[in-house]
């Protein structure tokens, strides 16, 4: 006969057992696994293990995000490393765990779920459960123009980092998901190597992630750029300006920059990257959103 599978929440003296499940899959980082609740709003709630007799055989782990939607900010739950061991797949572990995940964080008043798939079975599960795709990642490759443009982009200096904010808010009046925590400011002393600013003068307009030509990105990756006060025409003549070579840059399916870049010619590739979202209670009315880049 065989064991029965029960569920509960992460408890003391379970990662031992939940990383012999997820190490194998490559599905976390072992140091950040175990250090997950230092220094964020992470909680064991969010955490929603599968187990047989002591065996762990199904994770999903979360993470709360405040998103700006609905004319105020408002939380959700981003859901990551959704696992379930080889041999017990296919008896409805993930939805499961998911769907105890989900009850969790509506009774806390959460607003809804956001993912990201880039697997059609993943994608199928989370349909399964109340998720329906957002926007799909695109790319591009943008060449360099030689042309000067008014618009200047430079490196971040400690400085710059206060006037960051204020424009991530702007932006999110106008696009979705942005990400509106002030605790859990994406550029900072210590990530500000890899964003550059948009400058009209003196004064900061936008900023984008900025990540250089590596191993991982050939001609390196530029996010949509949050410039909310400057037409997309112009944000894109001055990274245009500013590269040296061809780069890749990443946007979304409905977002602001998607007509503008097809406007001058540039080819849009779906990436398999997919943004999911599960609204909890009454649907989220996206009217009037752009989509954008979410990072």
């Amino acid at each position: 006969m065989r064991s029965p599978i029960t569920y509960r929440h992460w408890q003391p003296g379970d990662d031992d057992a939940i990383l012999e499940l997820l190490l194998p899959a490559e599905q976390v980082d072992e140091n950040m696994y175990r250090n997950k609740f230092e220094g964020s709003d992470f909680e064991a709630e969010g955490i929603r293990l599968a187990l047989v007799n002591e065996r762990v055989v199904g994770h999903v782990g979360s993470e709360p995000w405040s998103f700006f939607i609905e004319d105020k900010c408002q939380r959700f739950v981003t859901v990551g490393a959704v696992f379930v061991a080889q041999d017990m797949r296919r008896q409805g572990i993930a939805a499961c765990l998911m769907q105890d995940l989900h009850a969790h964080f509506q009774r806390k008043g959460y607003r809804g779920s956001i993912l990201d798939a880039d697997e059609e079975a993943a994608i199928r599960l989370y349909q399964k459960v109340g998720y329906q795709q957002l926007t799909q990642d695109l790319q591009t490759q943008l060449l360099p123009n030689q042309n000067s443009a008014q618009l200047k982009w430079t490196e971040v200096n400690l400085s710059d980092l206060s006037a960051l904010p204020p424009l991530d808010e702007m932006w999110a009046k106008q696009n979705f998901p942005v990400s509106c925590d002030r605790e859990s400011l994406k550029v900072n002393q210590y990530t500000m190597s890899g964003y550059r600013v948009l400058r009209q003068g003196q004064n900061i307009v936008g900023y984008a992630r900025w990540d250089e030509p590596s191993e991982y990105y050939r001609h390196g990756l530029i996010r949509d750029p949050i410039a909310p006060d400057v037409d997309p025409m112009e944000v894109i003549a001055s990274l245009q300006s500013a590269i040296p070579t061809i780069r890749t840059w990443q946007t979304a399916e409905g977002g602001r920059y998607e007509a503008p870049l097809r406007s001058l010619g540039c080819t849009l590739e779906p990436t398999t990257t997919v943004i999911m979202l599960s609204s909890f209670g009454q649907d989220i009315d996206l009217t009037g959103y752009h989509r954008t880049a979410w990072w």
